[in-house]
């Protein structure tokens, strides 16, 4: 009689061919995806959600290609086919679902990409004098593309402005975007907020309906030209520098920023609307 019954509904344990076929994606996967992987990023791309292979399967398969020689690590610690691995992915490709080989590509591209995003935004808070700044900073390649400050002499709302820039840093810096060229986005119906989130957002609508005054200019860099614009009221509550592509544009856009009212009002809207 059958002392394990659990093996029959257990999604965990790993049939002979559910690790045939985790070896046969993961050779799959190191000959047609470019980019170098450290054993711990194979691991993280080909198990997360374990849409391609569960964590438990993905070892095992893992362990017996190091053992038969199908895989090793160069010198720099990522996982690469050895010639025998080489010579059986072409045959045996074929044995696992094209979907499941494609979706592991998907899943390696999607983690390198929110991996740069990652090395590319800097989201934290500052403190200048007696007041708090929320920053949010943009990098393509070592190109600023944008950064962004809110002040407030209340830490709590600094920080809780900061902690929504850093929900989708893209998304932000897209919606920033928009609102500079004059693309206002369409206001979007109120997602539901905690008594907390509610205070702390009305407190930063009546900072950004107070009228502010923009101080904008336009500087040439090393990496092409930039404007900085600098909203006051009093003091100042909004710091914002941009790359433009050239001269032309960066005059344009000075300009536009100068004379624009709603500016501060604008930013801290797509700021607040930076919700996961």
């Amino acid at each position: 009689m059958e002392n394990h019954p659990e093996r029959f509904v257990s999604p965990k344990v790993s049939t002979e061919y559910d690790v045939t076929r985790a070896k046969i994606l993961i050779g799959d996967f190191l000959a047609r995806f470019e980019e170098p992987c450290t054993a711990d990023q194979l691991r993280e791309i080909l198990t997360v959600n374990e849409t391609v292979i569960d964590y438990f399967t993905y070892t095992e398969a893992y362990e017996q290609m190091l053992a038969n020689a199908m895989i090793d690590l160069d010198e720099s610690s990522c996982v690469r086919l050895t010639d025998a691995g080489k010579e059986l992915v072409p045959e045996l490709s074929e044995l696992a679902l094209k979907s499941l080989r494609d979706r592991a590509l998907g899943s390696a591209q999607s983690y390198f990409s929110e991996k740069k995003n990652r090395r590319d935004t800097q989201v934290r808070l500052l403190e200048q004098d007696d007041a708090f700044g929320a920053m949010c900073e943009c990098l393509d390649n070592g190109r600023l593309l944008m950064r962004l400050t809110l002040w407030s002499k209340d830490k709590e709302l600094a920080d809780f402005l900061r902690a929504r820039m850093n929900a989708d840093t893209v998304r932000l810096y897209c919606a920033v975007m928009d609102c500079i060229l004059g693309a206002r986005a369409k206001a979007e119906p109120a997602a539901e907020q905690t008594e907390y989130e509610q205070r702390l957002a009305a407190a930063a609508q009546m900072l950004a309906k107070q009228t502010a005054e923009n101080d904008c200019s336009s500087s040439k860099t090393q990496n092409g030209f930039e404007v900085r614009c600098v909203c006051r009221v009093q003091q100042k509550v909004c710091e914002l520098e941009i790359s433009a592509p050239d001269e032309q544009q960066a005059q344009r856009i000075c300009r536009r920023l100068s004379q624009d009212d709603t500016l501060l009002e604008c930013i801290v809207a797509c700021v607040l609307a930076n919700r996961t």
